[in-house]
């Protein structure tokens, strides 16, 4: 993506608006300028039904009246998910299919002129559970179709989105899993990559592909790193093994349950899904990216002892105590306070996109009303 100036004007200057600047004209990545923009934009997103991709889909949407959305997922919208997408739910088209299979981009066909943004979002994020046995041995093997989903996956997709003409932009949605675990506070894009960990490595691996499609084909395409993601439909799936600390807290709180929370020092960078819908609806405007790679993040480490905190003042005669590890309710590890586990450097999306995360307490509590309406 050399071929982006550095001195240019952001996109975007409005910390919460999504409007790209127009003083320059797009070019459809292959060095053929586009001289307006589509009346009727069409969104491709894949594993749209889970956290990110739920919440990407819907704020595109409702930043783009007259836009549509393709949502493709191994299963269906359950009734959370229907309820959740009911603003925009007239716009959205599913597809059920797996990104490996090459039945589903025959199937799209019909529509695949017409797309004009990708936001690519399926991935496993469970794999060590499946390198697991029935009887707890070890079973390198099980990896192998997550494997193929997250790097294979990604790769089809790429090459399918190559061929759309009328493309504006792609975005790979990457991890903060990829960094090392020590780095400086706030961790920035460049210098500390270093995945450990077969979930890490597969999506670097798409980092890489996402970024040489770039570069040898002109594929106007970018990826993002998230951090610890929290908000509405936050929960666990068969591809998505996780400890929903922000979930668990608020929830038991909600329930009148006395938390029991090891770690208290322990930190986090904690970003509501809704601010990461809004922050790739951003990218997905400009007309320009200068990097590679932005982080999505909160941009501060924020302890769980201040997060429990910020709870009880959200939700009135919320309780907790300190507990053992093994006997806790919410358990994290005091000593990972860098690098992958600490604040990452936001300033080259805020810089570039013009996009910035809401306060902590204003997301808290948009996800503490959703909870009180739905289960997760």
């Amino acid at each position: 993506m050399s071929r982006v100036p550095t001195d240019r004007s952001p996109c975007f200057r409005l910390s919460h608006s999504i409007g790209p600047c127009n003083d320059h004209l797009p070019d459809d990545g292959r060095g053929r300028v586009i001289a307006d923009e589509p009346t009727s934009p069409l969104l491709l997103a894949t594993g749209a039904t889970g956290l990110v991709m739920s919440h990407v889909v819907r704020e595109w949407l409702a930043a783009n009246p007259a836009g549509r959305a393709t949502a493709v997922d191994l299963t269906p919208p359950d009734a959370v998910v229907q309820a959740f997408w009911s603003p925009v739910a007239d716009r959205i088209a599913f597809h059920a299919g797996d990104v490996t299979d090459v039945a589903l981009w025959q199937h799209l066909a019909a529509d695949a002129a017409e797309v004009t943004h990708v936001v690519h979002g399926a991935a496993v994020t469970s794999i060590n559970r499946l390198t697991r046995g029935p009887d707890g041995q070890a079973d390198p093997a099980g990896a192998l179709p997550a494997l193929e989903a997250n790097i294979m996956g990604t790769a089809g997709l790429l090459a399918w989105a190559a061929e759309r003409t009328r493309l504006r932009r792609l975005v790979y949605v990457s991890s903060g899993s990829v960094y090392r675990g020590a780095g400086p506070d706030p961790l920035p894009e460049e210098g500390y990559v270093e995945p450990t960990g077969l979930y890490p490595i597969s999506k670097h691996a798409g980092e890489l592909l996402t970024a040489q499609m770039a570069a040898q084909f002109g594929l106007p395409a970018v990826s993002v790193r998230l951090s610890g993601v929290y908000g509405p439909l936050d929960r666990e799936t068969t591809t998505r093994a996780v400890t929903p600390v922000v979930f668990k807290l608020l929830r038991g709180a909600m329930d009148r349950q006395t938390l029991r929370l090891a770690g208290l020092d322990a930190v986090g960078d904690y970003i509501h899904a809704g601010d990461v819908g809004r922050a790739i609806a951003a990218l997905l405007a400009c007309h320009e990216i200068r990097h590679p790679v932005y982080n999505v993040a909160y941009g501060e480490a924020v302890t769980l002892r201040d997060l429990a905190a910020l709870v009880q003042d959200l939700v009135p005669g919320a309780e907790w105590t300190e507990a053992a590890a093994d006997g806790a309710d919410v358990a994290l590890d005091p000593t990972l306070r860098s690098g992958r586990w600490g604040a990452y450097d936001i300033s080259r999306i805020r810089r570039d996109a013009g996009w910035a995360p809401r306060p902590l307490s204003d997301a808290l509590a948009d996800y503490r009303d959703w909870l009180a309406q739905h289960p997760y």
